[in-house]
Order: structure tokens, then C-alpha cells, then sequence
């Protein structure tokens, strides 16, 4: 869906060319269903997931959320517009009118919200690319890929589904902290570099195939940000690489 509504494949004018993939055979769109509303879309779609990327706040109604939840045990729900004001629902709502059945993603930080009868609070999880685009660059480096296919990316995206915190708790959030990007990382870059490998798409000879080996593989080579302790000296103490003088001679660089 665009803003208009539901992309048809009839609106051969008013589709852009990135939309013509996307847009559904009017053949198989329920004529009593109106392709301009979400929620008699989602009503005649059922979707397990929705997303939003449309910048209209708003977008997700009570109506739309509880079509949804009548059809979807855990319904996904992921208002991704940047920044909150353009949010397609406020996460309170979200729980509230899925009666706290939804899973929540945002695409800016959220607080936790209180679950409806007092089943307590759930953690809103923000949908930030940084937890998974360095892995996948960390990956491409170590076994210098020569490219970045569909299945790496969907190895990242898979292995950044398995640490998700909700797997263990149902009222942690529905992706991992970007706080923990570096362990992030290290799961998506072996999942990345495995499915290189047997693409045939890295370069680098010689990687372990054992999966905790090739873990250990990826730590080894990890830049670690520590920094040497600083000493203040006076001028006449400094050497002269202190001074920025190495190389100058007689005056002269």
C-alpha cells in the first residue's frame, strides 16, 4: 500500500516504476473490499506483519490494529517512520488495542509501555539497521566477498532473528539492544561468511568450517577500540615525535 491505498495493477499511470512489482492483480482484489482503507485491506488480506515506512502519522488505526488482532495471534507490528511525530502508532496503543497481544519494533526509541490487566510492562524494541549492517560489512571484509548477494543478507536477517530477547521472554522486546552491537555482529558475520562460502563467493582460503571456530575466527580479527593511557609531559620532556619534529631537518621537513 502506498498512500493512495492498495497499488492495483490496473493504475498503470499512476505507478511508479519501483511499485509495478508490488502491485497486486485486480482480479484478485475482493470487489467489496476498498483498496483505499488499511483496515478492509487488512480484513481481506490477513497479514500476519505490518510495516510502516509512510511518514503519515496515524496511519495505523484502532480499527486497522484490531482487524489485525482478530485474525493474528501476535500480530507483527513495526511503525519504522522517522522521526516519532511521523510514527504510523504510538506503541501504548499498539499493546491497548491488540490487547497486548502485538509484537512492537519502532524506528526510534521508545520507553516501556504498560500491557493492558496488569500483565506488566513490555520492552519496545527499536528496529535500528546498525544491528545488522556491520555484521554483514564485518563478513564481506573478513572473506573479502565479492559481493553481497540475496542469501547473505537473508543469513543476517535470520541470524539476527534468533537473538531476538522475545524467543525467551514474550515481554522483552522483539529485536536485540543496539548496546550489544558488537555480539550482534559476530553471530550475523559467521551466518554472513558461511553462506559465502558456500556460494562460492569468498575469497579467503583457509576458513574454518566448524561454526565456533569460525566465531573464534571472526573475534580474532575484530578491531578492539582500546586506546594507550596519555601522559601530560612538558615541552622540554617530549621527545621530538612528541613535538611533531621527526623528519625535520635543519629547520625543514
Amino acid at each position: 500500500m502506498d498512500k493512495p491505498g492498495l497499488l492495483l495493477q490496473s493504475m498503470t499511470t499512476s505507478l511508479t516504476h519501483s511499485q509495478h512489482p508490488y502491485a497486486r492483480a485486480d482480479a484478485d482484489w475482493p470487489s467489496s473490499a476498498d483498496p483505499t482503507d488499511l483496515t478492509s485491506v487488512i480484513r481481506a488480506v490477513q497479514p500476519h506483519a505490518l510495516i510502516g515506512t509512510s511518514t503519515c502519522p496515524g496511519a495505523f488505526t484502532r480499527a486497522a490494529l484490531t482487524e489485525m488482532a482478530a485474525h493474528v495471534t501476535r500480530p507483527i507490528v513495526l511503525p519504522l517512520s522517522n522521526p516519532t511525530r511521523l510514527h504510523e502508532a504510538q506503541p501504548a496503543d499498539i499493546c491497548a488495542w491488540t490487547s497486548g497481544a502485538a509484537l512492537i519494533a519502532t524506528g526510534s526509541p521508545f520507553p516501556p509501555v504498560e500491557l493492558p490487566r496488569g500483565q506488566g510492562m513490555y520492552e519496545v524494541a527499536e528496529c535500528n539497521n546498525s544491528t545488522a549492517f556491520p555484521g554483514v560489512g564485518l563478513a564481506a571484509v573478513l572473506c573479502r566477498a565479492r559481493l553481497v548477494s540475496d542469501k547473505m543478507l537473508v543469513a543476517a536477517t535470520q541470524a539476527l532473528a534468533a537473538q531476538a530477547p522475545a524467543l525467551r521472554d514474550p515481554k522483552a522486546g522483539l529485536l536485540p539492544d543496539v548496546r550489544d552491537v558488537r555480539e550482534i555482529s559476530v553471530a550475523v558475520a559467521v551466518k554472513v561468511i558461511k553462506t559465502a562460502v558456500g556460494e562460492g563467493l569468498a575469497q579467503v582460503q583457509g576458513i574454518p568450517d566448524d561454526e565456533a571456530e569460525l566465531e573464534e575466527w571472526v573475534r580474532e580479527q575484530m578491531w578492539e577500540p582500546r586506546y594507550r593511557r596519555l601522559r601530560r609531559v612538558d615541552v622540554e620532556e617530549a621527545d621530538k615525535a612528541a613535538r611533531g619534529e621527526v623528519g625535520i631537518q635543519g629547520g625543514h621537513l
